[in-house]
């Protein structure tokens, strides 16, 4: 009886029931990068190559913007259950997640395009998955530099303060769920942007870079005060930027 009572308890937590969540599609995730960590894209052009490199962008993405997601999509639960329960409610934090990454996913099959349109290009090797070291590090000064921007600031205000956002934006019912996840999304996007660049820096493809990226993202939205660490951040990489394509015009590659 007490097993079935902490059962029932814990399924009254919306959201204990959506991190839960989150951890048990965010593992075979991660699984699933490192077995694609080895595929090759095929030569040429066709819809059946650019839809399958699309998807494998949005799985990436998916796996490493879900831990970033999870503040945000945990509070909103615990506010919908006010007013929904059971399926509803269940529904109702699906479109609010649909919304959230309905960007993101624009944005993986953007890069899957610029990947396509760049392997056989003197910028990119790999089947366009890594930057040439000038490359590299033109990304790396760009990255960089978004971090300074009026931009940043405000999509990173609205990433670590979820409740805040919330409470400013709500939308009541199901009908909401969507767009106020769209929004939240395009915060989001617009936080994190730049930083996904770098994932040509050290290979598309390598799920230990994407690691560092993705635990980036969650320590700039949770970790204290990362308002005022994030512009040094910038400050390094356009720092690491300059050296390696000084280092690269120099005839030695630092990537």
């Amino acid at each position: 009886m007490a097993l079935q009572q902490r059962f029932s308890g814990f399924f009254d937590d919306s959201r204990a029931v959506t991190l839960t969540a989150i951890v048990i599609v965010s593992l075979p995730l991660w699984w699933l990068m490192a077995l694609m960590s080895g595929m090759t894209i095929p030569e040429g052009w066709s819809v059946g190559i650019a839809v399958s490199t699309s998807v494998m962008w949005i799985l990436m993405m998916l796996a490493m913007m879900l831990p970033s997601m999870a503040p945000v999509m945990s509070v909103y639960a615990g506010l919908a259950a006010k007013e929904h329960k059971g399926g509803m409610l269940a529904l109702r934090i699906l479109l609010f997640f649909m919304g959230y990454f309905a960007l993101w996913a624009v944005v993986s099959v953007f890069l899957a395009l610029v990947q396509l349109g760049l392997r056989d290009s003197a910028y990119f090797t790999q089947g366009g998955t890594q930057a040439t070291p000038v490359m590299a590090g033109l990304l790396m000064i760009c990255a960089g530099l978004y971090q300074m921007t009026a931009i940043k600031d405000l999509c990173l205000e609205h990433c670590r303060s979820p409740m805040a956002f919330l409470l400013s934006h709500w939308r009541e019912g199901i009908g909401g769920a969507f767009p106020m996840g769209l929004r939240h999304g395009l915060y989001c996007v617009g936080c994190c942007i730049a930083i996904m660049g770098l994932m040509f820096v050290l290979g598309a493809m390598n799920p230990w870079w994407m690691a560092v990226i993705a635990a980036y993202f969650v320590a700039e939205k949770l970790l204290p005060a990362a308002e005022y660490w994030t512009k040094p951040v910038g400050i390094v990489l356009i720092g690491l930027g300059t050296v390696v394509i000084v280092a690269a015009y120099a005839g030695k590659e630092l990537i």
